[in-house]
């Protein structure tokens, strides 16, 4: 893909994730950004809308992201696009350890508690944010190249419509703060659009359209068999 067509998301994604460190490092009250949209949450949640999000809170979980990441991989492979394939597999592997050292470091408690332990009980950046947006994001450039039309217009719609919702869920279930999932928005972008530049364009869909399948197959089996362990994890929401 060409490097021109991403300098813009690229550019705009870097200075969102540097206005969002900056704030973290104390040069602007965050804090003040993030519970002006926290403390409306609660107000929002009905029984109804709080299973949607769990549901939709599933397809950022790692387990099925170790799923979904060696799809996408194998997608690659088939393509024979091997410089992608190479990058890919690097930053799919490094970025996971990148999000928990970041954690690790910043230590921000996360705005429920308990709800995680070890390094995991630290909320800056979101990892299903981060993740999502680098998996789902590559899965979409790749339906991008090679998908035309409404085929075209759908997948990648709908792949972009659910990191942003894997992104709000977040938010709603407690488990981050507003400026986290920013924060991995921004930082699966900008490795995406790093990718991009290594993505060439495929001969055909075949393989793209297999793994967009596999998802729309398996991800909400998923979620509906890991929902009831996600109502008795944030038990406390209406």
């Amino acid at each position: 893909m060409r490097r021109t067509a991403l300098a813009v998301p690229a550019a705009l994604c870097a200075l969102v994730l540097a206005l969002l460190v900056s704030g973290i490092a104390g040069l602007w009250d965050i804090d003040v950004f993030d519970r002006s949209i926290t403390d409306q949450v609660p107000g929002l949640r009905t029984p109804a809308l709080t299973n949607v999000m769990l549901f939709v809170s599933a397809f950022g979980d790692a387990v099925y992201l170790w799923f979904m990441g060696p799809l996408v991989l194998v997608t690659l492979g088939l393509y024979r696009n091997w410089r992608a394939l190479a990058a890919y597999s690097a930053v799919f592997v490094l970025t996971p350890i990148i999000v928990r050292l970041v954690k690790a470091w910043v230590a921000r408690p996360r705005p429920t508690v308990d709800l995680y332990g070890g390094v995991e009980a630290f909320s800056f950046p979101s990892g299903h944010a981060t993740n999502s947006t680098l998996i789902y994001g590559g899965l979409a450039l790749l339906a991008l190249m090679t998908f035309k039309g409404a085929a075209r217009l759908w997948a990648v719609g709908c792949l972009s419509v659910l990191i942003l919702l894997i992104a709000a869920s977040r938010i709603y279930v407690g488990a981050h703060w507003p400026s986290d999932t920013l924060a991995g928005l921004a930082l699966g972008g900008l490795m995406l659009c790093g990718l991009g530049t290594v993505t060439e364009y495929p001969a055909n869909n075949r393989s793209t359209l297999f793994t967009v399948t596999a998802l729309a197959l398996t991800g909400p089996l998923y979620a509906l068999l890991t929902l009831p362990a996600a109502r008795m994890l944030y038990h406390a929401l209406g």
